[in-house]
């Protein structure tokens, strides 16, 4: 199977959309899709006071974030079909505030730059066919060339099932190179060095 990995950039905002309006990724109704809004680079969407509106609002959000450059990741695609997407946000100090209250991750640096894979969605019938693999693997990739120092990733310590774990099983990470950086109450913090150890 021939993927190509593509950035998300402004153009495909709608092809983005369109993805998760077709594509199943949990077993909530389809009126619950999230559209991946809430990984981002800004707060501005907590303000508003709610975090899961209707899902026209969501996707009417999501393509806003993808056109100013808040909403960022990478699209898999099979021919012109998307196939899969992950969220993978660089310095998003927001997201990562939120984080620590469940995964255990060390204080803010300055001088540490770390760029965090968030999510998976992922065509059902393509599924453990390694696409989301290879969307690490360009994350990280890219991340180096950016002069990220780490690639991190907050999983679930044991695997529970498909729609709990949507950000990817600890093995995979494991694969491309990842490590256990740190472990608290079943979560785990997977960590990928990018540069000399700081």
């Amino acid at each position: 199977m021939d993927i190509e990995i593509r950035k998300l950039t402004p153009d495909l905002a709608e092809d983005y959309a369109h993805f998760f309006d077709v594509t199943p990724h949990d077993i909530n109704e389809d009126e619950a899709k999230c559209y991946c809004v809430t990984w981002r680079s800004d707060a501005s969407y907590a303000n508003e006071g709610h975090w899961f509106p209707t899902r026209e609002d969501r996707r009417a959000h999501a393509i806003h974030f993808i056109k100013t450059g808040s909403l960022q990741g990478y699209l898999a695609y099979c021919g012109d079909e998307i196939v899969g997407w992950c969220n993978a946000n660089g310095d998003c100090q927001y997201c990562l505030d939120y984080l620590r209250s469940s995964w255990p991750i060390e204080e803010y640096r300055e001088d540490v730059r770390v760029k965090s894979i968030f999510c998976f969605v992922i065509t059902p019938r393509l599924q453990r066919q390694g696409i989301a693999t290879q969307l690490v693997e360009r994350v990280c990739m890219d991340a180096a060339g950016e002069g990220y120092d780490f690639v991190e990733a907050y999983v679930n310590s044991n695997f529970i099932d498909t729609c709990q774990d949507f950000r990817g099983p600890v093995t995979m990470y494991e694969k491309c190179g990842f490590v256990r950086f740190a472990e608290r109450d079943g979560k785990t913090v997977m960590r990928k060095a990018l540069r000399q150890q700081l």
